[in-house]
């Protein structure tokens, strides 16, 4: 029985460090407005600003695949755009909608 506690312990304090590690890179990278876009990432979050009002205006994910498509991309590259735009902060989602940050 003390063997299986110890393992619950473990995991418990493994369970917590993992969290806290997610949640401090989480603030670190909300914390850093300055994380770095690619020619490409710049040119697509242009190309929404352009159409949309930061934190006041949402958009769906389609939409913003096909705005990111103007900029000359195919569909699926343009999906790849958007996922390091919400990884690096620069756009967020809600309920199915995207906003780009403030």
């Amino acid at each position: 029985m003390r063997s299986v506690s110890n393992a619950i312990d473990a995991f418990e304090t493994s369970d917590r460090t993992r969290t806290v590690s997610v949640l401090a890179t989480v603030l670190f990278c909300m914390g850093n407005k300055q994380t770095p876009l690619g020619p490409i990432e710049e040119d697509a979050l242009e190309r929404l600003r352009a159409d949309y009002e930061p934190v006041d205006d949402s958009f769906s994910r389609e939409v913003a695949v096909d705005t990111v498509s103007e900029i000359d991309l195919e569909a699926s590259v343009a999906h790849n755009v958007l996922d390091r735009l919400l990884s690096k902060g620069y756009l967020y989602a809600v309920d199915d909608e995207l906003y780009i940050t403030g």
